[in-house]
């Protein structure tokens, strides 16, 4: 996961496609694949898709994996529940 300076911002928290990956239970690919066609939000930097935390939740309709989230993650993703809450 890379972080900004304020970690806790889920608009900030930017995790690899095959991070997204791991937390989903997917390859790679799956997640890739998905960036491409536009069905999850995301931005290529050279090889790689990034993502954010909220694009997984907004792409998953609001489905989230909290054993699968790394503690680090925790707040972020509460900020991005709650976001997603407020815009409902």
């Amino acid at each position: 996961m890379h972080k900004n300076k304020d970690s806790h911002d889920c608009l900030t928290a930017v995790l690899t496609a095959q991070e997204a990956a791991t937390i989903w239970g997917l390859s790679r690919n799956a997640v890739s694949d998905a960036c491409r066609r536009g069905a999850l939000r995301g931005r290529k930097s050279e090889k790689t898709w990034l993502v954010t935390l909220l694009d997984m939740l907004v792409y998953q309709r609001g489905r989230y994996w909290p054993d699968l989230i790394p503690d680090e993650m925790r707040p972020a993703l509460d900020q991005a529940i709650a976001f997603m809450k407020d815009a409902e």
